[in-house]
């Protein structure tokens, strides 16, 4: 893009940035839905006049960032990002998932320029904390972003153009962190977000392979998956749903029972189940039993986990497990019970819950789930209850 396309946008996105601020309606077509909707959630946490991000100890973030998985996968990329920074005027940053910069590498160019806003070891890039940015736009949609000047919300990084994207592990699909590269507005070029998309993939590449929980591992709280002895195993939503009433009943279930618990009064014949457990039974390597049927291998579950944890009343470690909602689309009689009875006590714990930070960050990692977003409603209309 020439810089006289780039001066012209970088004009229109700042009217329509000052149009937002005023409270005046902003031209759609102007601005991106992405861009608009970051702006909207930003609105609701930040004044848009800070000076900076905020920033958390270094010495301890430097701690966490030498402990960590990405740390050790970022290693062997790190020269090469080092020179691309030098080379193109950027400054590079490795965020957790979160939005806290764990590492940064600034050329001259920026290295003033991101000591200023904060955009060093420490700093706090997600929504809550710094606006309309890319680490937290990124970590919010969950995909490769570009934010271009005035379409950051905190004017303190207007002159800035920023390409991020998720650092997703390839066995979890989770997004373990986020890679960022930044420059000022005029040094702008496509090619900034390819070339971060390539180094996030190659940093996820060499992550350390996930240690299994047990030799089988059910997640249905969220996207699910299921992984046999570490190797992912794909099912049916009805496999799935017989998995799950399987973990939920260790001591196992006779065939009118399982019956019962999977179809509730749906006239299904009973060897249409039997023959499910069988097909099942065959993709678990034979470890399902039979009179009762039950489980003959060590189990772990989301689940089983977050209800243990509220059991205990240990409610801020299970707001930080909570993902979503038990198999969300599931009508099996037994799902449906133990789903809102764990979303019932979720409930209760969101709505006593106090730790503004843990919400925002529930936010970010479970697609904004109703519950947690009313309580950080709350915060927003009511902060003193939080501070």
């Amino acid at each position: 893009m020439g810089s006289g396309n780039l001066f012209h946008r970088r004009h229109d996105l700042e009217t329509q940035w000052h149009r937002f601020i005023a409270g005046d309606d902003v031209n759609d077509c102007a601005i991106r839905d992405e861009i608009g909707l970051s702006w909207q959630r930003s609105a609701q946490y930040l004044n848009a006049h800070e000076g900076s991000a905020p920033v958390e100890d270094t010495q301890t973030i430097d701690n966490r960032w030498k402990k960590s998985p990405l740390s050790q996968a970022a290693a062997k990329d790190q020269s090469n990002i080092k020179q691309l920074a030098k080379e193109g005027e950027l400054v590079a940053a490795i965020s957790d998932p979160q939005g806290t910069l764990l590492w940064t590498y600034a050329s001259k160019h920026m290295q003033s320029r991101a000591e200023s806003v904060n955009f060093r070891q420490g700093g706090r890039w997600d929504e809550s904390s710094a606006g309309t940015n890319a680490v937290g736009l990124s970590i919010t949609l969950k995909k490769p972003v570009t934010v271009f000047s005035s379409e950051h919300y905190q004017p303190f990084v207007h002159d800035w153009v920023c390409y991020a994207a998720p650092i997703v592990h390839p066995e979890s699909g989770l997004c373990v962190g986020i890679l960022d590269l930044s420059t000022t507005w005029k040094h702008h070029t496509p090619l900034g977000q390819a070339a971060v998309n390539d180094m996030a993939r190659s940093i996820a590449l060499a992550l350390p392979k996930e240690q299994p929980k047990a030799a089988l591992e059910i997640h249905a709280m969220g996207n699910p998956r299921v992984l046999l002895h570490g190797k992912s195993l794909k099912l049916t939503k009805r496999q799935l749903e017989i998995l799950i009433i399987l973990a939920l009943n260790p001591q196992g279930l006779h065939l009118d029972a399982f019956h019962a618990a999977l179809y509730g009064d749906e006239s299904i014949a009973s060897t249409t189940l039997k023959a499910e457990l069988s097909n099942l039974r065959r993709l678990l390597g034979g470890n399902i039993g039979s009179r009762p049927y039950r489980l003959k291998l060590p189990v772990w579950a989301d689940f089983i986990e977050i209800w243990q944890v509220l059991k205990t009343q240990k409610l801020h470690d299970a707001i930080a497990l909570y993902r979503a909602p038990l198999l969300a689309q599931s009508t099996s009689p037994s799902i449906e019970e133990w789903r809102n009875c764990i979303d019932a006590v979720m409930q209760r714990a969101v709505h006593s819950c106090t730790d503004s930070e843990l919400l925002i960050q529930q936010v970010c990692q479970s697609n904004g789930h109703a519950v947690i977003r009313e309580r950080l409603e709350d915060l927003a209309r009511n902060p003193s209850e939080f501070w």
